[in-house]
């Protein structure tokens, strides 16, 4: 597996970003001597599959990399992992900058360009924890017809939105003063009702979160809407609070859940 860590200037932010990209390559032979030129995981002309990971609160494009087994999870998979960061911003179109814009055009833009990424809706997910699994999911039912699946980790299902109409918080900047956003475009209950009703494709989701999280209630009030709805979807709870602890063995969890063809047994 390559590690690819990756500075560019982003027309849509109007700043530098950084992008960590994990891309799949032949791995060593187990028996350390095979001396055939091993076949690349993508052969010439083949896309594939891509998963987009978004961040928390205080976080950055680092965080899956330095606390989770993301590259343990996905090694041997005909899959490229993409991280980017988008500070405090909630991964929305605002004072902040226009993350939705980036997140759901420029970015993708930018690998089909320069990577084996598929373009079809069937090859493309994102997932997130708690800010950014609220992000991955409103980036989902915003797009539907960009993502076929989104992982959402303790979620916080519109309490930031909440707290940013109750006061300043530390994700006030993403939104602009006075802004009324409980019930807005970005409100998952909102986004779930107009995915309900419309016709066409929507995303699958995963949603997970511990019972001892202090987001657990949240969590369970939006897998009721989603039940409500008659909105298909998955929703784990185990023990965990909100940490990596939980994250770390839910992410593999998830990624077995995605649709992906796996090359080598897993080593784990």
């Amino acid at each position: 597996m390559a590690s690819i860590h990756w500075k560019y200037y982003s027309p849509t932010l109007k700043t530098r970003t950084d992008l960590r990209v994990l891309l799949p390559t032949p791995q060593p032979p187990a028996d350390c001597e095979t001396e055939a030129l091993p076949a690349l995981f993508a052969a010439p002309g083949e896309k594939l599959p891509v998963l987009y990971l978004l961040h928390g609160t205080y976080g950055d494009e680092g965080d899956w990399q330095r606390f989770s087994r993301i590259e343990d999870y996905v090694r041997g998979w005909n899959l490229i992992v993409v991280m980017a960061g988008a500070g405090n911003h909630c991964y929305r179109n605002g004072p902040g900058g226009a993350f939705d814009t980036f997140f759901a055009e420029e970015l993708p833009a930018l690998l089909r360009w320069a990577l084996p990424v598929s373009d079809r809706r069937e090859d493309t997910f994102i997932g997130g924890l708690s800010m950014g699994g609220s992000g991955a999911l409103a980036l989902s039912l915003r797009h539907p017809e960009r993502y076929s699946r989104a992982i959402c980790l303790s979620g916080a299902y519109g309490e930031i939105l909440r707290q940013v109409e109750a006061g300043p918080t530390v994700w006030s900047n993403a939104f602009a003063p006075g802004e009324a956003v409980v019930g807005g475009p970005d409100d998952p209950y909102v986004l779930a009702e107009q995915a309900a009703a419309r016709g066409g494709p929507r995303p699958a989701l995963y949603l997970a979160c511990g019972t001892e999280d202090f987001l657990y209630g949240h969590n369970c009030r939006f897998h009721d809407h989603l039940t409500r709805l008659g909105y298909d979807h998955q929703f784990h709870t185990r023990p965990g609070v909100h940490n990596w602890d939980f994250w770390d063995p839910e992410l593999r969890r998830a990624l077995a859940w995605l649709p992906v063809r796996r090359l080598e047994a897993p080593a784990f």
